[in-house]
This record gives C-alpha cells, sequence and structure tokens, in this order.
C-alpha cells in the first residue's frame, strides 16, 4: 500500500527527480503549481520503488495524476495497481486526471482496455510561441497592439522585477481586482492562498513576477516559471482592467523582458469559463496540450 503524506517546500528536489528529466510540458509536472494550490486539493505525496504518486481530493472528488515513473521505459502494469488498491481503500473508484497524450498512450500500450479516456477540454493547457506574444506581430495580433497603443499614447509605463518590498502592493492589486469581480468567492480564497504562497516563497519555487506600472502606480503583474529547455508556464496574470491595455501590455512586457530565448508559453487552463477561454484563443495559441481523464474500465 502506498503511504501518502502532504506536499512540502523540501519535496522540490525529490519531485522533480520525477518530472524534469523526463520532457513534461503539462501543469501538473510542475512543483511550484503543485505546491501554491496544495491546499484547494489536498495534494498528498507517495513515493516507491516504481515511481511518485500524487492523490489529489476534496470535498466533491478524489482522483490521482498518472504515476511519474522513475524510468521512462518502465511498464505501467505495476505502478497503476498500486493506484488502484490505494484508491479503491478509500472507498474511490480508480480514476485518472492530468493524463497527457503521452501518457494516455503509454498506458494504453502498457495495458489495452484497463482504462477508458475521454478528453478533458476544460483543462487543455494554451501553449503559444514566445516571439509571437513577444512582437504581437501580423494582423492576428491589431487588436492586442491596439489596446497597447492607445494606453502607451497616454501614459508612461515602467515594466520591472519583483522584489519583496512589492509584496503588500501585488496583495493590494489581487485585492482590487477581485472586488471589481463582484467580491471574495470560494474559488477567489483558493487563488489568494495560491498567489500569497508564489510571492512568499518565489525564490524557493524557481518563480519570476514581473510588475507593470502605470504613471508610476503598480496596474498590473504576472507570474511564471521557466519549465524545461523550452518553455515558460504563466501562473498568474492580474491587471486593473479599468485601464484599457494592461493585460495586452503586461503579457508582452513579461515575455520579452523574461522569456523571449524560450520556444512556448504555456498560459495554462481555462476551466470551462467561457470569457477566459474567448481571452486565451484571442492570442493565437499554436496548439493546445490536450489531457484526459480516464476511468478504470473492469
Amino acid at each position: 500500500m502506498l503511504h501518502f503524506k502532504p506536499v512540502e517546500l523540501s519535496d522540490k528536489e525529490l519531485f522533480e527527480k520525477y518530472t524534469l528529466c523526463h520532457g513534461y510540458h503539462n501543469l501538473e509536472a510542475s512543483f511550484a503549481n503543485i505546491y501554491i494550490w496544495r491546499r484547494m486539493w489536498d495534494i498528498q505525496m507517495a513515493v516507491d520503488e516504481y515511481a511518485m504518486y500524487l492523490f489529489l481530493s476534496n470535498d466533491k472528488t478524489a482522483f490521482m495524476l498518472p504515476p511519474f515513473l522513475d524510468d521512462c521505459d518502465m511498464h505501467m502494469q505495476k505502478p497503476l495497481e498500486r493506484c488502484e488498491v490505494f484508491l479503491e481503500s478509500r472507498g474511490v473508484k480508480p480514476a485518472l486526471r492530468g493524463v497527457t497524450l503521452m501518457l494516455k498512450d503509454k498506458i494504453e500500450r502498457d495495458c489495452p482496455g484497463r482504462y477508458h479516456f475521454l478528453p478533458d477540454r476544460n483543462n487543455f493547457e494554451y501553449i503559444y510561441r514566445a516571439i509571437d506574444l513577444c512582437t504581437l506581430k501580423g494582423k492576428k495580433y491589431s487588436s492586442k497592439r491596439n489596446h497597447i497603443n492607445k494606453l502607451t499614447e497616454s501614459h508612461s509605463f515602467e515594466y520591472r522585477r519583483y522584489n519583496q518590498e512589492d509584496y503588500e502592493n501585488c496583495i493590494m492589486l489581487y485585492q482590487e481586482w477581485v472586488k471589481a469581480k463582484g467580491g471574495l468567492t470560494d474559488s477567489y480564497q483558493n487563488e489568494y492562498k495560491a498567489l500569497k504562497d508564489a510571492l512568499t516563497y518565489i525564490d524557493e519555487l524557481g518563480l519570476v513576477c514581473g510588475l507593470l506600472f502605470v504613471d508610476g502606480k503598480l496596474e498590473a503583474f504576472s507570474i511564471g516559471e521557466k519549465f524545461g529547455d523550452d518553455m515558460a508556464i504563466i501562473h498568474f496574470e492580474k491587471a486593473n482592467a479599468a485601464i484599457q491595455g494592461t493585460y495586452a501590455l503586461i503579457n508582452r512586457e513579461f515575455v520579452c523582458h523574461e522569456w523571449s530565448d524560450l520556444e512556448y508559453i504555456n498560459r495554462e487552463e481555462d476551466m470551462g469559463l467561457e470569457g477566459l477561454r474567448k481571452a486565451k484563443l484571442s492570442y493565437n495559441p499554436v496548439f493546445l496540450n490536450e489531457k484526459y481523464a480516464g476511468t478504470r474500465s473492469f
């Protein structure tokens, strides 16, 4: 039986032993992502001779991520059996989430018919070319350039890196953002906790935060991390939407200043939110990182 424990900051090196060397490009393989959202999902971690395992649960659902194998060529049967025994011991039907196409294909090769997979469209991740987000060239980005031009023609702006003295201003901006959205919901409360952890442990988690000042006042920030050799993940992006162009400008400045040497930018999923989906599609992703949900077939 697997023995799980809460994810802790000190687990980063062990976690990345199972992820960084295998070429994963999905959010579930980011330690920073797992750590900052650990309380929302009560994320638990276990390791054995085969793999690292992550168990997620809340008051509505419980599931496991696909095992992160110690050796990518290892057969999936034994690690999956251990997942299933654990889940069944908790009274939960074996279920996997966050299954990338690569892992789906491996599970189906190693254990044909064992799992039934369905696309989890709300959790597809949006992948863009960094050069596109930095230059915004071409007709397809004309509206983004127009928003930025309207801002910069009538306001001064400055981009710079975050330091710990900026913590309170970032928190205040987030609180104002929540107020403009109608107030603190359970979802925003969870995001607020994740944001505070991201800012508090920014160096330990390997995160970078970029700040946008308009007329000398902080009006937007973005937080991300380099992920593998060719990609950055953007975990947070918040701006004062009352000033037209702030979102487009922080997006451009963050990528240009911090990630221009990388090929791809992962701007995460849309969670099925219509407005967020529309916004992410408007930046013309080069592809979506597909994810699947799997349930045990027999």
